[in-house]
């Protein structure tokens, strides 16, 4: 079915994510001086809501842990080569396996890069080089821009001149600038160096189904077996069942550097990511990721013209797939920087412009409202279910903290006569217990944490570790001032069709304590 929404209808559906939020954080003002009693209701409700997902978050978070240690500690190198792979899941559905050996299959990885050091390059390629994949399955396509100028160019063939030995393939891509109907995002140059890609494959006759596509920013580096891992979940994944793989982010590089709000944002990012992992309805792409290049060619590549890439790659599988893609979780995490500037000031306005960034895949609501209504083969239940999640998702990024943090003072405030009454007096010693409670999701988050850091480097002393614990008294200063006020941000920019232009995250390089520029 061939169905375009009219322009007017998706700047009305533009409008509605933010007129929602504004609802909610006006609508308590209003309601404490007339009705407070409905105020104190809601934020009773709401802080027991918090209550109890802070009780899943530690149960969640814990569990993936678990795996996460069992993963990474296993030997998938050997596995994967195994003959006594099952061909046959438990329910008799036939794997990968069955049609497709570890020996047929590529691993490409699609380093996306612009102007950064060639220093910050050559730490993720060497992680590719340590990994125990068999390297003449390993190729490097990396993925430039014709705006860096000749900076990205000496990068690749100073790094090729170096790494090249180690890689079956190690290729630049160039990406011209100013392509009629593409933005300036990074989405749009892995498209470039995709298609490219696929020139070379279809020159060699291989398969796409016979190439795993890792899409790494240019700070991503590997545990050792993460290849191997990814091999291993794709040949034991369903025959015909389309899978993305999507591994859990630590941005854990830098983190001996970073500054104590950047930290408390990544760490926090890592916990939510391995929260949604234990629920697969919520689990979607994000940042970097695997996935069978047979798929990417499939949904025709990643979105030129939007910033959301990563959520708009899940949305155009979920549709042209007929709701059959699965996200499988990656329990061997990815290793990426938290943000870090030369200066504390640049560190800030790069972590919130990051979050904005982030807060912005809530350009996809109308769009995949127009693919909702395009598509008659999944249920309008399961397409109305993804549509609420998105909407909940970015309404409690924008909302949550302000309401925990200001919204039970209002009425005691704002109508004085109801602190005198029952529930106006109980009301502040039910939250303020209600919410102790829900403290147990942050401390398992501080104790998971701690036992994810990377080694300590020599420039720091053991007491940096105290560091870690007391940043989190950072969190109410973050999560309203960074996280809410980006959401709210993103949203009302999205109200007024004041569009957002793509702003790579620049990232220090860290060396002995000191920070450098990593941009050339």
């Amino acid at each position: 079915m061939s169905f375009k929404l009219k322009y007017s209808t998706k700047r009305l559906l533009e409008i509605v994510p933010g007129a929602l939020t504004w609802l909610a954080l006006l609508g308590p003002i209003v309601l404490s001086v007339w009705i407070p009693w409905v105020v104190a209701i809601y934020i009773l409700t709401f802080d027991l809501y918090w209550f109890f997902r802070s009780l899943r978050l530690a149960n969640f978070t814990v569990r993936t842990y678990k795996k996460m240690r069992r993963d990474m500690d296993t030997d998938w190198h050997n596995i994967v080569k195994s003959k006594d792979l099952p061909t046959q899941n438990g329910e008799g559905h036939k794997l990968v396996v069955s049609q497709i050996s570890e020996k047929d299959l590529i691993h490409v990885v699609l380093l996306i890069y612009y102007k950064e050091s060639e220093e910050l390059l050559a730490r993720s390629i060497e992680s590719y080089i340590q990994s125990t994949v068999d390297k003449d399955k390993l190729w490097l396509v990396m993925a430039s821009e014709e705006r860096a100028g000749k900076s990205a160019k000496e990068a690749f063939e100073n790094l090729k001149e170096k790494y090249k030995s180690h890689f079956a393939k190690f290729v630049q891509t160039v990406h011209p600038a100013d392509i009629k109907g593409e933005i300036k995002c990074k989405s749009a140059n892995a498209t470039w160096a995709a298609k490219e890609l696929k020139k070379i494959l279809d020159k060699k006759n291989i398969r796409y189904d016979h190439v795993i596509i890792h899409n790494f920013d240019a700070d991503t580096c590997v545990a050792p077996n993460y290849f191997d891992y990814v091999a291993y979940k794709y040949l034991t994944s369903v025959m015909g069942e389309p899978t993305s793989f999507q591994p859990i982010q630590l941005y854990s590089n830098n983190i001996w550097d970073a500054p104590a709000m950047s930290r408390v944002v990544a760490q926090s990012s890592t916990m939510v990511l391995m929260y949604n992992t234990m629920r697969p309805f919520w689990y979607q792409c994000f940042s970097s990721r695997s996935d069978v290049f047979k798929t990417i060619v499939d949904i025709g590549y990643w979105t030129v013209d939007s910033i959301p890439e990563d959520s708009r790659q899940y949305f155009d599988s979920y549709f042209y797939y007929e709701g059959k893609i699965k996200i499988e979780p990656l329990f061997v995490p990815l290793k990426l920087d938290a943000v870090l500037a030369e200066t504390w000031w640049k560190t800030l306005v790069n972590q919130y412009n990051q979050l904005r960034r982030w807060a912005w895949g809530i350009v996809d609501f109308p769009y995949i409202i127009e693919l909702s209504i395009r598509d008659r083969a999944i249920s309008f239940w399961n397409k109305l279910g993804k549509i609420i999640l998105l909407l909940y998702n970015h309404f409690t990024r924008a909302i949550a903290a302000v309401h925990i943090a200001f919204v039970g003072w209002m009425p005691g405030i704002l109508s004085p006569e109801f602190r005198e009454t029952v529930l106006g007096y109980n009301m502040q010693i039910f939250a303020r217990w209600i919410l102790t409670g829900a403290l147990l999701g942050l401390f398992v988050s501080i104790v998971l944490q701690y036992l994810l850091l990377p080694p300590r480097p020599s420039h720091r002393s053991k007491w940096f570790y105290i560091n870690f614990a007391w940043q989190w008294l950072l969190v109410p200063v973050v999560s309203i001032g960074l996280s809410s006020v980006s959401a709210i941000d993103a949203q009302t920019r999205l109200m007024f069709g004041r569009y957002l232009e793509y702003q790579v995250t620049e990232k220090a390089i860290a060396v002995g304590g000191k920070t450098k520029k990593s941009r050339q």
